[in-house]
């Protein structure tokens, strides 16, 4: 049987990952969002992250070895509907976000921002190709390594990190307080995300959580 992936050939595709993705950023779609808008900008943005993000899950986990990974590709697309703290998990989500947005903004009112086509982005799009990638090789690899603890410490690290690019492009210019914010926020989503993947064995409930935090931040953020 093969050996887990070792350090440096892990850390290096996720640096060369994370080159291409901001180098994608910058050479496609924010020129897409300069040049087009509506529909078609919707559409090609999720493309490109479609083959980009699947393409990178895919051509990984296929050069994996069975020694290299905690679960099978196969064994973690199972659904996991008797694993109950994930409906827990979700139901916590959508209160704690509907009362967040409920105080703030003095009741459920959509983002004056909001467009029909997120749904496709932040509903369908993000969560399944972010989920794949990040909990179905990168962390999945990781726990073949380390404690859990440890793995998914480095997982969510490294997940905050691959935001970075979409901030330094797409993003409207933020401030260092708000830098900071947001980059804490997504690594203690992607411990979440990381937990419910270990605990589950499945993908399923990470992907849930996922696109539901995504498009009620969305919807009433």
């Amino acid at each position: 049987m093969s050996e887990p992936v070792s350090n440096r050939r892990l850390g290096g595709q996720f640096v060369v990952f994370w080159l291409i993705w901001l180098i994608v950023q910058i050479g496609l779609n924010t020129p897409i969002e300069h040049h087009l808008s509506g529909w078609p900008q919707e559409l090609l943005l999720d493309a490109i992250k479609l083959l980009v993000w699947l393409g990178a899950a895919w051509w990984l986990l296929r050069h994996a070895q069975p020694g290299n990974l905690s679960l099978s590709n196969a064994e973690q697309w199972r659904p996991a509907w008797r694993f109950a703290a994930g409906y827990l998990v979700w139901g916590i989500i959508v209160v704690y976000l509907l009362a967040q947005f409920w105080v703030v903004h003095h009741g459920l009112t959509v983002a004056a921002n909001f467009k029909p086509q997120f749904w496709g982005r932040y509903f369908l799009v993000v969560g399944v190709t972010e989920e794949y990638l990040f909990r179905g090789y990168f962390f999945n690899a990781l726990l073949q390594k380390f404690s859990l603890g440890k793995a998914n410490v480095i997982q969510a690290l490294a997940f905050a990190s691959m935001h970075i690019p979409r901030y330094l492009t797409t993003v409207p210019a933020m401030s260092v307080g708000v830098w900071i914010s947001n980059l804490l926020s997504v690594f203690i989503l992607g411990l979440l995300f990381g937990w419910l993947y270990a605990r589950s064995r499945s993908l399923w409930p990470g992907i849930v959580t996922h696109m539901t935090w995504d498009i009620l931040v969305t919807l009433f953020g």
